[in-house]
């Protein structure tokens, strides 16, 4: 695909993809671009509330679980189906650098910037109390991932 940079003024960065037919393949061209930041980076994922689509910008995602073989974003709003499988949101996230998500059991991935406290009061089980009054709890399993992320571990 060739493609041009111009720079001219203007309050924003925008594209222009110039084509002969629409095609799937350029819309999810156009789709990606639209979802980017300006140094390259998402910032907006799509989550469907039946037969919508609801863009959700990346700091107003709670966290992201899967509940009867569905994955679903959680917002403060809304939880909203999101058709992709957690380690694809895992990866998306990697590849993206949102640092704050992070896994919490099979089931869950937290967004840690949205989180209040990790609740150790119960006997062997964490809780994560998110911003917005939800929780979830924390797998044994992730706990000392869960630590050497958020740098919790002495060395």
């Amino acid at each position: 695909m060739k493609t041009e940079i111009k720079i001219e003024k203007c309050e924003k960065p925008f594209c222009v993809i110039h084509t002969a037919e629409k095609t799937r393949g350029i819309e999810e061209v156009a789709e990606k671009i639209m979802r980017m930041d300006e140094s390259g980076k998402t910032v907006i994922i799509s989550g469907w509330d039946k037969d919508y689509c609801v863009q959700i910008p990346r700091d107003e995602i709670f966290r992201i679980y899967s509940q009867d073989k569905k994955v679903y974003v959680q917002t403060q709003k809304e939880n909203l189906l999101l058709k992709m499988r957690l380690y694809e949101f895992e990866e998306m996230a990697r590849d993206c650098g949102w640092t704050d998500f992070i896994r919490i059991s099979n089931t869950d991935i937290a967004n840690f910037s949205k989180v209040k406290a990790l609740d150790m009061s119960l006997t062997g089980i964490v809780r994560v109390n998110f911003t917005d009054g939800s929780n979830a709890m924390v797998s044994r399993r992730y706990m000392s991932k869960i630590k050497d992320q958020l740098t919790m571990v002495r060395k």
